[in-house]
């Protein structure tokens, strides 16, 4: 099993495609620093209150378009790198040859970790790297709820630790979304199950997504979407069931799908 998920850890990290997918979410990320956050370095004590890091960066943002931007398109993002790759090994015999060597359990436990990393990682690092250009500018000044210019409200989930501990909030926040983002990027695993298109595959977690996105909009429960109770900012009240429901759904799919692949006969596409 180790050396499985060696192997396919260093396929998911070793590849131009993780390179190149970072660089598309740092270009977001500076594109938001520059229009919101550079341009106001010569205002910091402008106010009553100085203007805070934990304000200013992309994750306590709900008024511009970069943060909705990033947290649209990340599951498109994380598939991108390592969303493939069971799909080749099927389709040219690879995965016939590994299983035959070693447990089929194995390979399958190896692929689903491999995503689930890559997935975590590429939805992590940017807002670490968003946050570090900020905290540049900006201090890291404790957010005081009487200003009215942070983003998170009284009521919103871990709004003590935000008034409290701003930083471990918004670490807490990104561990959140990265393993959201780690979990439904497993999605691509579940896909060959039922397309033989790689580029579908691809796009299944980002399908997924902004399925859900959408249907919630239409029913005017804004609330239940991914893309508003991921964001630290909480640009709608968040409710910490609706977080747990989140995981429990996608750590259940997860599990069958898994169940299912290990039972289910791997047979090279045509």
């Amino acid at each position: 099993m180790n050396r499985i998920f060696k192997l396919e850890i260093k396929r998911a990290f070793r590849n131009r495609l993780f390179a190149a997918t970072l660089c598309v979410a740092f270009a977001i990320c500076v594109w938001h620093f520059m229009e919101n956050v550079w341009i106001w370095r010569m205002y910091v004590y402008y106010d009553t209150y100085p203007l805070s890091a934990y304000e200013k960066w992309i994750g306590a943002d709900n008024a511009s378009v970069q943060p909705l931007l990033l947290y649209l398109i990340m599951p498109a993002l994380c598939a991108i790198p390592y969303g493939r790759s069971f799909y080749f090994d099927v389709k040219s015999g690879y995965a016939a040859q590994i299983i035959s060597r070693g447990k089929k359990s194995d390979y399958i436990r190896a692929k689903y970790g491999a995503a689930f990393v890559s997935g975590a990682l590429i939805g992590m690092i940017p807002l670490v790297f968003d946050f570090m250009l900020t905290a540049m500018v900006f201090p890291m000044v404790i957010p005081q709820v009487g200003t009215g210019t942070f983003p998170v409200a009284a009521m919103d989930i871990m709004s003590g630790v935000f008034y409290t501990h701003p930083l471990v909030y918004n670490l807490i926040f990104v561990l959140i979304d990265g393993c959201f983002w780690g979990l439904l990027n497993c999605a691509v695993l579940w896909a060959v199950n039922f397309v033989r298109s790689r580029f579908w595959i691809l796009l299944t977690p980002f399908i997924i997504y902004i399925f859900v996105f959408c249907m919630v909009h239409f029913v005017n429960r804004v609330s239940l979407s991914p893309v508003m109770f991921l964001r630290p900012s909480a640009p709608f009240r968040n409710d910490i069931r609706v977080v747990i429901c989140a995981f429990i759904i996608l750590i259940v799919v997860n599990i069958i799908f898994y169940i299912h692949a290990v039972k289910k006969e791997l047979v090279a596409y045509e």
